[in-house]
């Protein structure tokens, strides 16, 4: 029977099935092939990563704890006022700065707050943390956050100590076999007890210990389960979450921390933590540092210690571009020799002063009234003596009020803004003349002065007295504010301005005319920043940025090696000229105006006061031929000042209880006036050379003497004052009919040339009663009003014609009397007396014989030189 050739045919399932072996067998050996290749491969890398590890990492991996000493001792020197040599002040100990505090004083809840934010493995792994490493690398592998943390408690303190911080492989690579072979030569103990007295916690805590002392002013072996929370929650960004500048983002990381503590198993209980999380914290600021003050025995730092620290550490991180945590430590426990700019003498008073809290004016406030000081050497530029609050000082690097609080300086911004400026350019001298009345009208009358009136033509000599903002604001618009701000900056240091800047959405510009006129100022300027600018026209002119240490040293192999050499940067501000005007000008504030309280006996004295807005600032400003001191009196929390025990600006009290007590020992000494000053009569209400109508003011002599510089002197005359005839009886401008009136009669003054009008009505300007008013003004204007409602300018309308007495019929002449005609050859002498015992002498002070004088005129009754009052600031 033939065989059926279909029958010997494979199936297709039994091809495909074949097909798919063959497809296998092949895969089988590509990987095979690929996975020995991958082998062999590993193996090889494997062989030179072990010999790279054990030749090159595992050599430089030792990190040993005996090498590493804290406590490397930095001293503060001062230079003796009277021998010049240098005297310890301070000596900042790396032990004082990061006490150390062995694990048996160490609360168990800290240790297990840093476990389980930081390394929740630390009691199983040997240094490192494989599954955090591989979760980082393969993050970083991915594109994902490569700062990912991996490192664990081991990690950290290594790197804390060999302040390796570079981003590289490498480095991460040598972090971890040091941690590994660091774990087998110390327990886990003792990791912990140096990792918590090395971390940095933020205003200058170095470790768990100094950090409790500062935030919650009691020993870390104290520390509830909250506060532990709180402090390692500061760890992992000090400057963010320091619970002072940031307590919200403090509060969200304790939070944090609690949770894992309580998911962790380190909080037993619900209950308790609860009773963790609602816990209030209260942050104090007792700093446990113990130091030796120059000669108040205090145990913490001065205000000028605290300021030193931290200039130098600023100054360490802009030279060497350290970070700011490893600045402090290198200032702490470096071994340097710092040489600090303060005057033992100067300083023991401020400190005498303003820890005394009998020395601060009273108030009606709950708040302890706040004050700070700056004192800078004239000759120098340098700071000598600094308070940065009132009572006794309660912790060390404590917020300074003088040199780290950004205030509004109000009215004692306008000699370093304005006039000194204005005096440079040319513009002003202290005898121009502006109109104290309002400079715009938008949404009524502005500025207003302190007083709430306007007075009007004045000279900047009274308008610096009196701090009339008016004339402050017309002042800068002829400066300009661009000019101001710009000098303020690269002249007088003052880098605190903004040019603009957006906050909360809008934007707001320091270039403008109410910030630089008046001081209220987008963010504001230091106290020391004021004493710096008055100090630049005490020295000439010439501004020198002010120092509290003048170099840094350290012995480096038995030899002195400069570290910090802190030169000054000097720039001539003003001319001598100007530096003169303001000096000259500020002196006669303080003499006649509303510096007065701050006056020294056998001292010269030259300042200006300052008020801002609601009473919430109080300034004086000031300076003698030794010494430039600003002080400033406030709140905390900003409220008006009301004074229980005087009247007197609490700020010009102390600074003149504090700088009185400075000169007590100083010869007497006066401000230098340049050679090229000339006395000149001048009128005060054109600024003018003065004529005999200023002296026929109503008001009194209008004249007044000045010094001013040859150049400066004016040459033109008076061209403000106008004869006027006004009637005795209206006081204002007469008629034709006041001089018919029975009894009656005119008399003869100057008033004031003026045409004022504005585009709103009911301005009030006080020498309106002394002005013309003639002219017409512009359509939709309105005149000046005068105090009393008239003007001595207006024409008197009590007189008129129905006012005059009927006329009496004329009497006819008797003819058989009549008088004599004049004979034509004998007319009347007119220098002929009318009574023989009483005879017309002629003048001899002028040639006509018609009187008059050429002597200088006395002033007017206003003049404070001569018993006249300035309103107070």
């Amino acid at each position: 029977m033939a065989s059926n050739p279909e029958m010997h045919k494979p199936s297709v399932a039994r091809r495909i099935f074949g097909a798919i072996g063959k497809f296998f067998a092949v895969l089988g050996k590509i990987l095979g092939t690929l996975l020995l290749v991958g082998l062999l491969t590993g193996l090889i890398f494997g062989c030179i990563f072990a010999k790279y590890v054990q030749e090159v990492l595992i050599p430089q991996s030792d990190v040993p704890l005996e090498n590493f000493t804290l406590d490397q001792t930095s001293v503060i020197y001062y230079t003796d006022p009277d021998t010049g040599e240098a005297v310890e002040l301070q000596r900042l100990y790396g032990k004082e700065n990061r006490t150390w505090v062995t694990y048996d004083k160490i609360p168990r809840d800290l240790v297990n707050a840093a476990i389980a934010i930081e390394d929740k493995r630390f009691h199983d792994h040997q240094g490192v943390d494989w599954l955090r490493t591989a979760s980082a690398s393969a993050n970083m592998f991915l594109g994902g956050d490569s700062t990912y943390g991996a490192s664990t408690i081991t990690q950290q303190l290594i790197k804390n100590l060999t302040e390796r911080d570079e981003v590289t492989v490498r480095r991460k690579l040598l972090e971890i076999v040091s941690a590994l072979e660091f774990e087998k030569d110390h327990s886990k103990q003792e990791i912990m007890t140096w990792y918590l007295n090395t971390i940095y916690l933020e205003e200058g805590c170095y470790g768990v210990q100094s950090a409790s002392r500062v935030y919650f002013g009691k020993d870390v072996s104290e520390l509830t389960t909250a506060e532990c929370a709180s402090l390692i929650g500061i760890t992992k960004n000090p400057s963010y979450y320091d619970p002072y500048i940031n307590p919200e983002a403090n509060r969200e990381r304790q939070l944090t921390i609690l949770w894992e503590m309580y998911d962790q198993g380190y909080i037993l209980t619900e209950e308790a933590y609860r009773a963790a999380v609602n816990q209030e914290m209260v942050f104090t600021n007792a700093s446990g540092q113990e130091t030796e003050g120059y000669d108040d025995n205090s145990e913490y730092y001065s205000y000028f210690v605290d300021q030193v620290i931290r200039d130098v550490t600023e100054d360490l991180c802009k030279t060497y571009n350290y970070t700011e945590e490893i600045a402090e430590q290198v200032v702490r426990s470096g071994g340097l020799s710092i040489y600090c700019t303060m005057n033992p003498d100067v300083q023991s008073v401020v400190d005498e002063v303003y820890e005394n809290l009998e020395n601060i004016p009273k108030t009606d406030s709950a708040q302890q009234l706040q004050s700070g000081i700056a004192i800078i050497d004239n000759k120098t530029g340098d700071l000598v003596a600094v308070s940065g609050g009132v009572g006794e000082k309660t912790g060390s690097l404590t917020f300074n009020r003088a040199t780290q609080a950004l205030l509004s300086p109000g009215s004692t911004i306008k000699p370093l803004t304005v006039y000194g400026p204005a005096f440079d350019k040319g513009i002003i001298t202290p005898a121009t003349v502006y109109d104290d009345t309002p400079y715009s009208f938008e949404g009524g009358a502005w500025p207003k002065n302190t007083n709430r009136s306007y007075s009007g033509l004045m000279t900047i000599r009274s308008a610096i007295s009196m701090s009339t903002n008016t004339v402050a604001v017309k002042v800068l618009a002829d400066l300009t504010p661009a000019y101001s701000y710009q000098f303020a900056v690269e002249k007088l240091g003052m880098d605190t301005l903004v040019e603009q800047e957006v906050i909360g959405g809008k934007t707001y510009s320091d270039i403008n005319l109410a910030p630089l006129a008046m001081g209220g100022l987008t963010h504001g300027v230091t106290i020391e920043d004021m004493a710096a600018g008055y100090a630049t026209y005490a020295n000439g002119g010439v501004y020198r940025e002010p120092r509290t240490y003048t170099k840094v040293t350290r012995m480096v192999d038995n030899r002195e090696e400069t570290v910090l050499n802190n030169t000054q940067d000097t720039v001539t501000a003003v001319s001598t000229k100007a530096a003169w005007y303001m000096t000259d000008m500020l002196q006669y504030a303080v003499e006649h105006g509303t510096g007065s309280p701050a006056k020294i006996e056998n001292m010269a004295v030259a300042g200006k006061t300052g008020t801002t807005t609601s009473d919430f600032d109080r300034w004086f400003c000031g300076y003698t031929p030794c010494y430039s001191a600003a002080v400033w009196c406030g709140y905390d929390v900003p409220e008006e000042v009301n004074l229980t025990d005087s009247s007197t600006n609490p700020a010009a009290y102390l600074w003149q209880k504090v700088m009185a007590q400075v000169h007590a020992e100083l010869p007497s000494a006066t401000f230098q006036q340049p050679t090229d000053v000339v006395e000149v009569w001048y009128c005060r209400d054109s600024g003018l050379l003065a004529t005999d109508a200023c002296k026929s003011d109503p008001r009194g002599s209008r004249i007044v003497k000045g010094s001013l510089a040859m150049d400066d002197a004016p040459t033109e005359y008076c061209d403000v004052h106008t004869y006027v005839e006004l009637c005795d009886e209206t006081n204002q401008v007469a008629n034709e009919f006041c001089s018919q009136v029975e009894g009656n009669g005119t008399h003869t003054v100057a008033l004031l040339n003026l045409n004022r009008s504005f585009p709103i009505p009911n301005i009030t300007v006080a020498d309106q009663q002394y002005a013309t008013y003639s002219g017409s003004i512009p359509s939709g204007y309105y005149r000046a009003l005068s105090p009393s409602g008239t003007s001595m300018g207006q024409t008197c309308t009590v007189h008129t014609e129905e006012s005059l007495p009927p006329e009496e019929p004329e009497v006819p002449e008797d003819p058989t009397n009549p008088t004599d005609p004049t004979d034509p050859n004998q007319p009347v002498d007119p220098n002929a007396p009318v009574d023989p015992n009483q005879p017309i002498v002629p003048n001899p002070d002028t040639p006509d014989g018609e009187g008059g004088t050429t002597e200088p005129p006395y002033h007017g009754w206003e003049d404070p030189a001569n018993g006249g009052v300035v309103p107070d600031d």
